[in-house]
């Protein structure tokens, strides 16, 4: 399963939360800078628990919220690392159209994932047992956040390098010049309305590599143009050619993401470790 190409190829704003937990499970920043992130993230927010009973899962109480969970998997987080990659313990899983092969294969987490567009694979190398957090906007100030327990979570798919990312993400926008520059042009003409391309902007923490920054900048400008290509179907090329373009854009951002998330955590790691 994965999400539809539809008027929209926008992730949740929530899809940089690993970022946030790598950061202040695995480095310097504060957990006040976390909290406040996920808090800000929506007015209301609900918490359900689901699945198998875990390590991970023993103290989270849904009562307390989803800045009240965040305590239980900075802990857990700082539990398991340190003695693995941390793509092994920390993934970010996204479903672009048409490809769920970043996914692991458990159908209850590929469907949690397909729901919400998105989701956060916390996994214990050593006892193999796995959180998967994922969130949904069932009102405008609401978030619903799942975690869902699984005792026995293969390893995420490894995601490419960030210098690999960077390159798939350029040729795939080449490939899409056309639909693109049409489309930019038009939005200067001001064909329907002023968008600025610039608009989307990831909250991400500080002290992230240089690389990965790139590489959310980077994402952060194709979604905001294939947003707009997909809001003017009328603009570049035929229909039957611009599908095509737009969903292996949307596939090789969601993995352009995955990507930072895996280089944020080794770097994270490597700050953390000798500790």
């Amino acid at each position: 399963m994965s999400r539809p190409l539809a008027t929209s190829t926008a992730l949740s704003p929530a899809w940089a939360l690993p970022l946030h937990l790598l950061r202040t499970a695995w480095a310097d920043q504060p957990f006040d800078a976390l909290s406040s992130y996920v808090s800000g993230l929506a007015q209301s927010h609900l918490v359900e628990i689901v699945g198998e009973p875990v390590a991970g899962l023993a103290d989270v109480d849904p009562a307390a919220g989803a800045v009240g969970m965040l305590p239980d998997i900075v802990r857990h987080l700082r539990r398991v690392g340190a003695s693995h990659p941390a793509a092994e313990i920390l993934s970010l899983l996204t479903t672009a159209p048409g490809d769920s092969s970043s996914l692991p294969p458990v159908p209850a987490v590929r469907a949690d994932v397909a729901e919400a567009g998105w989701g956060a694979l916390i996994r214990d190398p050593q006892s193999r047992e796995g959180l998967c957090l994922t969130c949904v906007r069932p009102h405008v100030d609401v978030l619903r956040w799942r975690i869902r327990g699984v005792t026995d979570c293969p390893v995420a798919p490894q995601p490419a390098g960030p210098s690999e990312a960077l390159y798939e993400l350029g040729r795939a926008v080449e490939d899409a010049a056309e639909l693109i520059e049409r489309s930019a042009a038009a939005q200067g003409a001001g064909a329907a309305g002023p968008i600025d391309v610039h608009a989307a902007v990831t909250r991400v923490p500080a002290g992230l590599p240089a690389r990965v920054l790139e590489l959310v900048d980077r994402i952060d400008r194709v979604e905001a143009i294939t947003s707009l290509a997909l809001a003017r179907p009328g603009l570049g090329v035929d229909p039957a050619t611009r599908e095509p373009i737009l969903r292996r854009l949307v596939a090789v951002k969601d993995a352009a993401r995955r990507s930072a998330v895996a280089a944020a955590g080794e770097s994270a790691l490597r700050e953390w470790g000798p500790r």
